[in-house]
């Protein structure tokens, strides 16, 4: 089963996302000056490299501008022009983007849904910082650790040998410090039910270790 979901998760682990509000982007099409990227239900985002230093998002309707202001080797950071007229600037500090409004205070948005919709009354429509990540494909992120798929399925395979063989089952036993304690130790029957037992719960256990890697670091 954990073969199966690692397989089906292929590009949830590989393909680099960035998200606005709750929904996650990947790129569809890649065409000259213009990249399209779609977020499941969500309409399409379109992110067209202007020439210099500019970069237009595209979300229905709305266009945002988006401008680098420095160059290497200084911390990247850009302004973000919104149709309303509001303007942003957005920070580069180690790879987290900060937003600051137009009297330099950071933006802090903590945002409320519902059943997947937004029910706070928002800042902005979308937060600079997204902005920013949808523009520039450096912060786009691959999601999840896959990593706990490998885990998850190394505890499957233990957890089944432990309920299921008994050769395992005294094996182990035979493995444990417990049976130094006693004089030709020889495992009980109550021994192999807990095997038994403890083989369920690993099992069981494996399966939250897998919905580990589909939560992002």
């Amino acid at each position: 089963m954990t073969l199966a979901v690692a397989l089906l998760s292929h590009s949830y682990f590989t393909d680099r996302a960035f998200y606005l509000n709750q929904d996650r982007y990947t790129l569809q099409r890649l065409q000259n000056d213009l990249a399209t990227y779609r977020g499941g239900s969500a309409g399409p985002v379109d992110v067209r490299v202007s020439g210099g230093r500019e970069r237009t998002v595209r979300i229905g309707a709305d266009d945002y501008v988006i401008a680098k202001t420095t160059a290497p080797p200084l911390p990247a950071a850009f302004t973000v022009a919104y149709p309303n007229g509001h303007r942003y600037s957005v920070e580069d500090n180690n790879g987290m983007l900060l937003s600051y409004d137009a009297k330099g205070e950071l933006v802090v948005e903590i945002a409320a849904y519902s059943g997947g919709v937004r029910i706070d009354e928002p800042i902005e429509s979308y937060l600079p910082a997204s902005l920013v990540a949808a523009a520039y494909p450096e912060y786009h992120r691959a999601q999840g650790r896959p990593g706990f798929l490998f885990l998850a399925f190394a505890f499957m395979i233990f957890g089944w040998c432990c309920f299921r063989y008994e050769r395992f089952q005294t094996r182990l036993f035979y493995l444990s410090p417990r049976q130094l304690l006693y004089d030709n130790p020889e495992p009980s029957d109550f021994y192999y039910f807990m095997s038994k037992a403890g083989g369920i719960a690993v099992m069981g256990g494996s399966i939250w270790v897998a919905c580990q890697a589909f939560v992002s670091g």
